[in-house]
């Protein structure tokens, strides 16, 4: 694999990011409160689960997030996704285009607007998008075999995409897998190129999905 680079490339990967502690403290959560995630999805898990908000507001990732934007940064959502032999599923090419907010306003350049489990979501403008960084955070080992994300390096640098355009670029360009171990992050701008394949060998994979942002709302508009 490649040597990744977020400047240039809009992607990074950081070695033992998490502590034992802390992986042990989310599988321990997920696991106890699994229902929760059957009832109330997968979003806002930072209002649900103890170990993921202290995630949230680790010294240590927020520090990364306000380093590579270089500015104070607020949390927009975090997300939990898991495959596992039940749930063995794939994704697309495509970019991360919406963010979440505590209400729904009319912006030039925001939208379209839709809810999804209670959220308010938009597609803001590129320059939103480019003040903001994905933290996935690994609670398993992610490769080929049970499904690890895929990227193209530096194709965030294209804007926001068609979807026919995004067909082009994949049928060209040679992809790169994130290949982690339990406790690393793969750092990403939002609007990078990012699929993943049904895993070969299903198994829990993990990840707890925090998006961070250093764009200053309009008065009276929040993250949600």
């Amino acid at each position: 694999m490649p040597l990744l680079h977020f400047d240039h490339d809009g992607v990074e990967i950081r070695e033992g990011l998490l502590s034992p502690a802390s992986l042990e403290q989310v599988k321990s959560d997920i696991d106890l409160e699994c229902e929760k995630l059957r009832i109330y999805g997968v979003r806002n898990l930072e209002k649900r689960f103890s170990s993921i908000l202290a995630l949230t507001r680790d010294p240590t990732i927020l520090s990364i997030a306000k380093d590579l934007l270089n500015s104070r940064v607020s949390l927009v959502r975090a997300l939990f996704f898991d495959k596992t032999p039940e749930k063995n599923w794939y994704v697309t090419w495509h970019q991360d285009k919406t963010v979440t907010v505590n209400r729904k306003t009319e912006l030039p350049g925001w939208g379209p607007w839709s809810i999804k489990e209670g959220l308010h979501h938009v597609q803001p403008p590129l320059a939103v998008l480019n003040k903001m960084i994905t933290l996935r955070l690994h609670i398993d080992p992610s490769d080929e075999d049970n499904g690890c994300l895929k990227v193209i390096p530096g194709s965030y640098k294209l804007g926001i995409l068609q979807q026919t355009q995004i067909d082009a670029i994949v049928q060209d360009t040679r992809a790169t897998p994130c290949i982690v171990a339990a406790g690393d992050a793969v750092i990403m701008r939002p609007h990078l190129l990012h699929a993943s394949s049904k895993a070969r060998q299903p198994s829990h994979r993990r990840v707890v999905h925090l998006e961070y942002s250093s764009f200053t709302l309009p008065a009276g508009l929040g993250w949600a």
